[in-house]
């Protein structure tokens, strides 16, 4: 039997962690814009909905939505990076946005609120880089939009498959050597 579990979803949350990340470094090391890079977005966002759609083939996440609902928000996503990427007033900000409002809508699909959350602060963090134009916000904010999103892989982690327990400082053939009672208390005054 194959559970289905929103926990799932860790996977590609990391990996948008992971992308924003990357893209801090790359517009530090091209020293352009606001900290976001707008053709990174959309080549790196793309190669991430392939490897996340093999990821949720292989563990499929809870789907409550009706399954044309997923694919019209992934091609909508894709549509709508493309075309904010070449819009030159939203600073190289638009995918990135994009990407917030996505998470926004899939954690609706998905009936959970800590997806919408996380969506929430990614779409206001990219706001916050079209509407700033000084490049240490902007690398700034990928750096916060990666811890975020890290966070909220890590919550849905530990929502599938739970915390770890610590290990027991004891001896293993102690364990079950219990007895009620002990014969030599009773000859004791």
């Amino acid at each position: 039997m194959q559970t289905r579990h929103i926990g799932n979803n860790w996977v590609p949350l990391l990996g948008m962690s992971f992308l924003f990340l990357l893209g801090s470094a790359i517009s530090m090391m091209t020293l352009r814009g606001n900290g976001a890079s707008s053709g990174f977005f959309v080549l790196a966002s793309l190669l991430l909905a392939v490897l996340s759609a093999a990821w949720l083939w292989k563990n499929p996440s809870w789907w409550l939505a009706p399954r044309n609902h997923y694919l019209y928000l992934a091609g909508g996503a894709l549509v709508g990076m493309i075309l904010v990427s070449l819009i030159p007033f939203l600073n190289g900000a638009g995918p990135w946005f994009i990407l917030g409002g996505a998470v926004i809508v899939y954690g609706h699909f998905e009936r959970l609120r800590l997806l919408m959350t996380i969506g929430g602060a990614v779409a206001f963090t990219g706001f916050l880089t079209m509407v700033i134009h000084a490049d240490v916000w902007g690398g700034a904010l990928q750096l916060l939009t990666a811890a975020l999103l890290a966070f909220g892989s890590n919550k849905l982690h530990v929502l599938r498959h739970g915390r770890r327990r610590e290990a027991q400082d004891s001896d293993p053939d102690f364990i079950g050597s219990f007895e009620e009672f002990d014969p030599d208390e009773a000859l004791r005054p």
